[in-house]
This record gives structure tokens, sequence and C-alpha cells, in this order.
């Protein structure tokens, strides 16, 4: 990555419509990543209501899977945390992201790891949504890098696919 100080990727202007990215991205704002992620939260209710009620239909209400399936209904839980790790592992981005054609790219310019993106939605988006106050989101509205708080702790960006504008853009060598 092409970067002014050690830690801040420097801003350039993006290329014209059509035009081969070569690295450039337009960073993702705190509005696009929010309805990105209330659309995997409704995937995830979704995928939650599906095999959770089908677990829990061969199982008493006093039992522990019973009592685990509405503690998950609250929460990411574990399908949460697995849609997103294998989504963003395989594919730089999740349902939502792929709907507002953002994905999530790290500083090398590298595919993601898996040691990276497990550490990113399992360990730094749990610090991000600690206590369910989801404080470490509103990091993205306050800095010019549109990075919130699980993207300094993962050295990652969201950005978009295609950048058509001049306006909030970082390099990433190749």
């Amino acid at each position: 990555m092409t970067i002014n100080d050690e830690n801040t990727p420097r801003t350039e202007t993006s290329p014209e419509p059509g035009h081969k990215n070569d690295g450039i991205y337009r960073v993702a704002g705190f509005w696009t990543r929010l309805l990105a992620f209330t659309a995997d939260i409704l995937v995830i209710a979704a995928l939650n209501s599906i095999v959770w009620n089908a677990l829990s239909a061969h199982v008493s209400s006093n039992s522990f899977i019973y009592q685990i399936s509405h503690v998950n209904s609250l929460f990411l839980g574990i399908i949460g945390t697995a849609y997103f790790i294998i989504m963003t592992r395989y594919y730089q981005q999740t349902l939502g992201k792929m709907i507002l054609g953002i994905k999530v790219i790290q500083r090398s310019g590298k595919p993601l790891s898996w040691i990276t993106v497990v550490f990113r939605e399992l360990v730094a988006r749990t610090l991000s949504q600690l206590m369910g106050l989801n404080l470490g989101y509103i990091v993205c509205w306050f800095n010019s890098e549109k990075r919130c708080a699980h993207d300094y702790l993962s050295d990652t960006w969201v950005v978009y696919e295609k950048s058509y504008s001049d306006n909030h853009c970082i390099t990433v060598e190749s």
C-alpha cells in the first residue's frame, strides 16, 4: 500500500469508469456499511430460524439445546459468526456487502488469510459490538479512512469493488 506515514493510506483519485482499478479503492462509509450489516442480520436471522427450529423441534423446552437456541436468536451466535467468517474468507464479502458492492481488503493487497478473517470476525467484531452497544462501528464516522474499530484491530478496510469517485480512496500495492 502506498502510504503517507507508516499507518495511514494515501488518498488517491480513482480511475475513470471502465478503467482497471490497479489497487485504488474508494472506502465505504458508515451508512453503506450499516445497510450491508442490516441485510446480513436478516440473512443470519433466517438461518438461525431454520437451523434452531429444526434442532429444537426434536428437544424439550427444558433442554440445553433449546436454551442455546433462544440465546442465539438474540445475538449473532454460532451461525452468524460462521456466516461472517466463511463468507469473508472465501468471497471477501458477505451477502449484504455483495448487494452494496463493497468488500473487505487487507493492507498488503493479498487475499484475506484465515488468521486475519477469524481475528476480524470473531475477536475484533466482538469488541466492536461489546455488550450490544456497537460503539466500535461509530469510530467509522470520525476518521477519514472510514474504518471501524474491528478494521483497525485487524488491519483491514471495507471498500467499494468499483470506484468511480475521487473521495476517500486508498491505494493497495499488489
